[in-house]
């Protein structure tokens, strides 16, 4: 079964596909010679989101005219473009100028563009890299369009899985650091709050699909401000549990901090007093954040119910 489920096909992976097959459909019936340009198109610019998809079809189309601009150069100036020194050279020109221009992201297809023109010697090289360039424009457009009407990608069941995971990770943290006068290692607790802050800016930019947008962007603003306002508890469960851990001492909580430690299925040793040589000021301080982390953690249990 573990197996099996390494071979699980995503939603990306199967418009992905539909995006290939729609753009060399478009491109033979265009009359494509290599409709390949097509696919590899397709392939560069499926995205999560559908504004990703945009941003990198527009960064890619840039690109793309970029090396073939180059490439009409090369032919139009140099005697023997093929050359290897002058074909180095001018795959050196695209990376240079891309990062110039902001155009990281088309790396790649400007530099196969460029050198597909340049090594072409079946006729006008600058009409058939024209042409490859349209082909490429195809699959582009195509896997932007698919990401569009198929399914907009919406990570808002990512996050409230983020969310619950995050907040079983507090009481494991909490056993070890308050009642086993342990320090414990927050760092896989501050790694997922930044997973997760990028999974809710992710929801924030990404519009609604285009023909619910009259109807939906009310509930996807208020969406947004519930998923914002759990992070932020989740925020002040990880500040009140970083004090917790910077503290020098490791004083016995009080008993109305048991209690409620107990009454979350803590346990707490018989002997706990009997290791804590600490000042009444420690105690009370401890008490203090002990007291702020659970407020927050039983007010965004009682969140998640409402």
């Amino acid at each position: 079964m573990q197996f099996i489920k390494r071979f699980r096909v995503g939603q990306r992976a199967i418009k992905t596909a539909i995006s290939v097959g729609l753009a060399l459909a478009l491109a033979m019936v265009l009359g494509s010679s290599l409709p390949i340009f097509a696919a590899i198109g397709a392939i560069s610019v499926m995205s999560r989101t559908w504004v990703d998809s945009l941003k990198e079809s527009l960064n890619q189309i840039a690109g793309t005219f970029l090396g073939y601009l180059i490439a009409c150069v090369f032919v139009t100036v140099l005697p023997n473009p093929t050359f290897f020194v002058w074909m180095a050279l001018g795959v050196l020109c695209v990376i240079s100028l891309c990062i110039g221009l902001k155009l990281n992201f088309a790396i790649p297809l400007a530099s196969i563009v460029f050198a597909d023109v340049c090594l072409y010697t079946g006729g006008d090289s600058i009409v058939y890299g024209f042409h490859r360039f349209t082909d490429t424009l195809v699959g582009l457009v195509v896997a932007l369009l698919v990401n569009v009407v198929i399914r907009p990608y919406n990570n808002r069941q990512k996050i409230i899985n983020m969310m619950n995971e995050i907040q079983k990770m507090f009481l494991p943290l909490l056993q070890s650091r308050v009642l086993e006068h342990r320090y414990p290692d927050l760092t896989p607790l501050t790694e997922r709050m930044s997973s997760l802050a990028s999974e809710l800016r992710i929801f924030e930019k990404q519009p609604v699909a285009l023909w619910q947008h009259a109807v939906r962007v009310a509930a996807r603003r208020q969406e947004a401000a519930y998923l914002r306002g759990c992070e932020q508890l989740l925020a002040k469960m990880c500040g009140e549990l970083a004090a917790l851990c910077n503290m020098d001492s490791n004083p016995a909580p009080g008993e109305k901090s048991i209690e409620r430690l107990t009454a979350h299925g803590l346990t707490a040793p018989e002997n706990l007093k009997d290791y804590c040589r600490c000042s009444p000021v420690d105690a009370q301080v401890m008490d203090f954040h002990i007291g702020n982390l659970l407020d927050a953690y039983d007010f965004l249990t009682a969140f998640h119910h409402v």
